[in-house]
């Protein structure tokens, strides 16, 4: 089986790949001088050369760029209009499907056309998914709350709180909320299962089904970290919740069990540790 992984250097890309690595799966990750998403020309260069079994789409681009929103559904069509090439394709959606601009309870698939995303990252993934749907070989696997190593940590929630615990600042949160957190670690065994049985439907849920306060998460992060560092909250309230259900998932995955979120925030804080000299003091704001 070859399996193809494009999007290696990113967050959930680069631990995917190392994932199957150590699995002994054989895995290609192309840098971007062998292949630009965003040209058609270059995709078909690679299919032509090897047959894929496994496509894994884990292709994003930085937030910075102007056209992010085109050049996100342009890599995925490129690939996707070319899915008589490969196996099948396996990429990364978001809660953002559902419309942000509600709250989103414990949510499931059957729900997916609730309403049409008013911010253009949801409405761009709910085409994708739409897509994905219609296919024969494209699935999505819809991400929520993720974090684990390689995320950006002066950005996202668990890993920040971990460095600024680490460091003996403050853990800063905005507004209270309700996520669906999961670990990195158990998507990497997701995906695996996605790669080895054939999946009833187009679209899951890859979340934990489990329902975190941003204030409850810094208080694990504190019993873990072993500190007392103040958590601060700026604004009263909560903001919308943002959950969802992994019934249809698991109903297929069998006994697969998601990792206790203690225990996951333990090891990624054992892994910063370990990697402190990656963290810059100034850059530890909580955007």
């Amino acid at each position: 089986m070859k399996i193809l992984v494009l999007g290696s250097t990113g967050f959930i890309g680069k631990n995917i790949f190392e994932y199957l690595k150590s699995r002994g799966y054989d895995v290609y990750a192309p840098n971007h001088s062998k292949i630009d998403a965003l040209d058609e020309k270059s995709v078909l260069e690679v299919f032509d050369k090897v047959h894929y079994d496994i496509v894994l789409n884990a292709l994003d681009r930085n937030g910075n760029d102007k056209n992010y929103f085109e050049n996100r559904l342009r890599m995925f069509q490129n690939l996707a209009m070319h899915n008589d090439l490969y196996g099948k394709m396996i990429y990364f959606g978001s809660g953002a499907e559902y419309g942000r601009e509600l709250p989103i309870h414990n949510i499931e698939e059957s729900e997916i056309d609730r309403v049409i995303p008013k911010d253009t990252y949801g409405f761009c993934l709910q085409q994708m998914n739409d897509y994905a749907r219609k296919s024969e070989n494209i699935y999505n696997f819809r991400l929520f709350g993720i974090f684990g190593k390689y995320e950006l940590w002066n950005q996202r929630f668990i890993s920040n709180a971990i460095c600024k615990a680490m460091n003996g600042y403050p853990i800063t949160i905005r507004q209270d909320r309700y996520m669906d957190y999961l670990y990195i670690d158990d998507l990497c065994k997701i995906v695996e299962w996605a790669i080895n049985n054939n999946t009833k439907f187009h679209d899951y849920n890859a979340v934990s089904g489990r329902k975190y306060s941003l204030y409850d998460l810094a208080e694990t992060v504190r019993k873990v970290m072993h500190t007392d560092v103040p958590i601060y909250i700026a604004k009263e309230g909560h903001f919308n919740e943002y959950t969802a259900s992994n019934k249809k998932l698991l109903s297929e995955m069998g006994d697969f069990e998601i990792e206790n979120i203690e225990l996951s925030i333990k090891k990624l804080s054992q892994w910063y540790i370990e990697n402190k000299s990656l963290i810059i003091k100034e850059k530890l704001l909580y955007q």
